[in-house]
C-alpha cells in the first residue's frame, strides 16, 4: 500500500470533531473517501479508454471506405431515415 502526506486545515478539522473525534476516526474516514475517489477516477478512465477504442475503430472504417465514397451524402441519407 502507498502512503502519502496531506495537509488539512485545523479549523476545518475542528468543525468535524463531533463525528470524527480522534485521529484514528479521521484517518479511517479519509482513507475511505480517497478509496472511493480513486475507484471513481479509475472507472471514468476505463470508460474513456473504451470510448477511444470505439472511435478508433470507426475511424479505421472511414479510412477503408472506397475512394469515391461520398461522406456528406451518406450522412444526409442517415438523417433522412
Amino acid at each position: 500500500m502507498c502512503t502519502y502526506s496531506i495537509s488539512v486545515d485545523d479549523t476545518i478539522l475542528e468543525r468535524v470533531k463531533p463525528v470524527l473525534p480522534d485521529d484514528k476516526a479521521v484517518e479511517a474516514w479519509m482513507q475511505s473517501q480517497v478509496d472511493i475517489l480513486l475507484l471513481q477516477l479509475a472507472e471514468t478512465l476505463s470508460h474513456q479508454s473504451k470510448a477511444q477504442v470505439s472511435l478508433s475503430s470507426r475511424l479505421r472504417g472511414i479510412a477503408q471506405a472506397p475512394r469515391d465514397f461520398d461522406y456528406k451524402q451518406e450522412l444526409a441519407n442517415r438523417i433522412e431515415v
